[in-house]
């Protein structure tokens, strides 16, 4: 959740990974919004650090920035109703969470129609889905 300590990290492996063929994320944390996200070197931004950043407007802009560049964009911890719908709203391509490995039985049916919710129901924030 440091991005300071994320960037010096990241960079040497960035174009190793794409290199590969793989596309390469960046993961962005608390502090990112500060010029610290290496646009010309990654092909997905991935939304990670604490839940209170990902979430917030500074994360939101970032998100926009990444799409408006033609990458997409993952947010990761995504394991509940409205921090799905967050990610729709931040226009995400992608998300991830753990919500399925606990109570599976449960869950499938909560997150089949939590997805069949996003692209039927409009938010407040548009169309995203």
């Amino acid at each position: 959740m440091d991005a300071t300590a994320t960037l010096p990290e990241s960079l040497p492996w960035l174009q190793r990974i794409r290199s590969l063929g793989i596309p390469a994320a960046f993961a962005a944390q608390d502090g990112s919004e500060h010029g610290l996200i290496p646009w010309d070197l990654i092909d997905v931004l991935f939304l990670a650090g604490s839940t209170e950043w990902k979430t917030s407007p500074a994360a939101h802009r970032l998100a926009l920035e990444a799409r408006e560049r033609g990458l997409d964009v993952h947010m990761g911890r995504v394991n509940s109703r409205r921090r799905l719908r967050i990610a729709q709203a931040f226009g995400c391509t992608s998300a991830d969470g753990t919500y399925l490995a606990f109570g599976p039985d449960t869950n499938l049916p909560r997150l089949l129609a939590w997805m069949n919710e996003l692209h039927t129901t409009p938010t407040l924030f548009g169309d995203n889905a």
